[in-house]
């Protein structure tokens, strides 16, 4: 490695995606440069074969991007807002390690996050990761009449108190394929119910206090690449998270999976199209699957459908509209679609549900809409993201904004 750069060797090596030892030549240098630039992790890359005995040495001229950043963050969801500052570490000790602290006070959610990742464990497969979660969270409840999709009465508030962490170790079987198990471990607290309609009313909590402990199997497989802001490949994960009998109290079970596949068009456009689904049995409140939020149906208010099976599909298109110095500016269409449905709810001592809330209730909505992102390109991180969609059974309008730590 040389250049304006804190990347190790052993990194550099782990980056390349190929192994030491492995049959190069000349002809491999745009894959490997791709690589390195795939990492996110580098402005600038040139990639050279040096002779050596027996073959080549690889020597990597690099400019690394600014791997860390801190930030405020302003979040305005539908339904909900919120303040925060985060501090995240991209390439912390030039490892291609990660380290993220974030903490936000919000109307509707106030949470503190920290994670630490090793994608890779003194240059063997191994990876390990470690985090904290807390959340004190307000979760609304809608009417939801399954004959009037304009309804968007909230008819009960929850408050969680969630206080957990966990540990994972993985396993990496090829640079796109990965598999991990985590344990995890919560107290959740169920504080305090009403209705919005009639605070002062007493409400039976939600759902009951107790401990969440529960281990997740998942196998990742990643072979997107990444330049500039464009991906393209195939991107795939499945996990499976159940309770630890004799420590956890809610005894239930889930099964979620992603599917995504990008194509990078004209060089500098992208189209992306996802599914991800899960099927859940005796889900707490907490644990819930729902929709409608940034990352699946940007039409509705936050969290608008709750279930135990879940089914959403995207297309979105993404082009580049200006860029200005460090700035570069990309503009965005898309279509959301998403099924969600109860069919295995617990047993009424335990959870609380609304009267509506019966088995086999279930809802089919979708949207379409705009929006754009801003990056920087010598900040590995999206610093903005703002979408307008268009929920087409509501005949309404939201907004997701984020500026900060943007995922969409």
């Amino acid at each position: 490695m040389h250049g304006d750069t804190k990347t190790q060797d052993t990194t550099a090596l782990y980056l390349s995606h190929r192994d030491l030892g492995d049959v190069i030549g000349p002809s491999d240098i745009p894959a490997l440069e791709g690589a390195f630039v795939s990492s996110e992790l580098f402005e600038r890359v040139k990639v050279t074969l040096e002779d050596a005995p027996g073959g080549y040495v690889v020597v990597v001229d690099v400019s690394d991007k600014h791997s860390w950043v801190i930030a405020p963050t302003v979040f305005a969801l539908p339904g909900r807002s919120s303040l925060g500052v985060g501090f995240a570490e991209n390439n912390f000790r030039g490892l291609n390690q990660k380290l993220l602290f974030y903490g936000q006070l919000g109307d509707r959610e106030s949470l503190l996050f920290l994670t630490y990742l090793i994608p890779q464990m003194r240059g063997t497969p191994l990876s390990a990761r470690f985090d904290i979660f807390l959340y004190d969270r307000v979760s609304q409840e809608y009417a939801n009449p399954t004959d009037n999709a304009r309804d968007a009465s909230v008819v009960r508030e929850t408050t969680v108190r969630y206080l957990g962490g966990g540990f994972l170790l993985g396993w990496r079987f090829a640079w796109w394929l990965n598999a991990d198990l985590r344990l995890r471990g919560a107290r959740v607290d169920y504080t305090k119910t009403i209705d919005p309609r009639d605070p002062t009313a007493y409400q039976r909590p939600t759902d009951r206090n107790g401990d969440d402990f529960s281990s997740q199997a998942r196998i990742t497989l990643d072979a997107r690449h990444y330049r500039f802001g464009v991906s393209w490949g195939w991107y795939a994960q499945i996990m499976g998270d159940t309770s630890v009998p004799g420590l956890d109290d809610y005894d239930y079970s889930s099964l979620v999976w992603r599917l995504y596949k990008s194509w990078r068009i004209l060089e500098q456009h992208q189209l992306e199209l996802r599914t991800t689904g899960g099927i859940g049995r005796n889900l707490p409140f907490h644990e819930e699957l729902t929709l409608g939020s940034a990352v699946d149906l940007r039409g509705y208010e936050s969290d608008r459908f709750r279930g135990d099976t879940r089914l959403m599909a995207r297309a979105e298109y993404s082009v580049p509209l200006a860029k200005w110095r460090m700035f570069a500016f990309r503009g965005l269409g898309f279509f959301d679609s998403g099924f969600i449905g109860l069919y295995h709810a617990r047993e009424e001592s335990d959870r609380v549900y609304l009267p509506n809330q019966r088995d086999g209730l279930h809802y089919v909505r979708t949207d379409v809409g705009g929006g754009i992102r801003l990056y920087v390109k010598s900040v590995v991180l999206p610093l903005l993201g703002l979408d307008v969609g268009y929920g087409l059974e509501a005949h309404s309008t939201q907004l997701y904004f984020e500026l900060g730590l943007t995922d969409f």
